[in-house]
């Protein structure tokens, strides 16, 4: 509160972060910006989670926001941190609004861990590849559960194909492919794709939205790689988003 008092709102995230580490320093609090903490999935290490603040030996971890309100997503998201760090109480302030936000999450997954059901989506009735569609958005959604929301593109990278491995289905990661123009070749773009049983792209990231230059961007990707069908897996959301695109080769 003394921080919000002082600085108002809507200043870059920075300096509350600064501040705030300033303010539990002449308040005598325990704490430790910035800590690490590995991210897993089935067991594997998929990527790290760095909070802005661990308190009192991890009793509770603060995430600061600079937004017009505490959403939904927030809220989602404090969830995700608190499976991560197992700490008791994840906190969010926002220092957005005229006067300071504070949410408070007690961590009551300890004791009621959801399992995941899956009830089969209906696909479109032209969609090349149905089974293997099929089983990719089951794989794909049982991420995003699992994880949650907030964390970075290649944890659910990573841990997509953790899940792939798990249900016995092959792939292969792209990280560069070529770009060519009338025949000249120009170099590699950096691209981040699985190559699923050589049939099907998946694009998996983590953005506010989709836009038309993504759906762009992998269509060329189909193209160079000469395949029919990409899917674009968004897992910023409190719910997962997959978009089909579909090109002829």
């Amino acid at each position: 509160m003394a921080v919000h008092h002082d600085l108002k709102p809507m200043l870059p995230e920075r300096f509350y972060q600064d501040a705030v580490e300033i303010a539990f320093q002449e308040a005598s609090v325990l704490f430790e910006p910035q800590k690490h903490f590995e991210v897993f999935y089935e067991g594997e290490r998929v990527g790290l989670y760095i909070p802005d603040f661990c308190i009192d030996r991890l009793k509770v971890i603060l995430d600061l926001k600079v937004a017009p309100a505490i959403t939904p997503l927030h809220k989602a998201q404090a969830i995700s941190y608190l499976k991560v760090t197992d700490a008791d109480l994840a906190l969010i302030a926002n220092f957005g609004a005229p006067s300071l936000e504070v949410e408070r999450f007690p961590n009551f997954l300890r004791k009621r861990q959801p399992e995941f059901v899956w009830e089969p989506r209906a696909l479109a009735a032209d969609l090349l590849y149905p089974d293997l569609s099929a089983a990719l958005y089951e794989a794909l959604h049982r991420v995003h559960f699992t994880l949650g929301p907030g964390f970075l593109h290649q944890v659910y990278r990573r841990a997509t194909m953790v899940e792939l491995r798990r249900q016995d289905i092959s792939y292969d990661y792209r990280k560069h492919l070529p770009v060519e123009f009338h025949g000249h070749y120009l170099g590699q773009d950096e691209c981040r794709l699985i190559v699923i049983e050589d049939r099907i792209v998946v694009a998996a990231f983590a953005l506010k939205s989709i836009t038309e230059a993504h759906q762009q961007r992998l269509k060329r990707h189909l193209h160079t790689l000469g395949l029919q069908l990409g899917l674009l897996a968004n897992f910023h959301g409190t719910r997962l988003h997959i978009q089909s695109i579909r090109i002829t080769t």
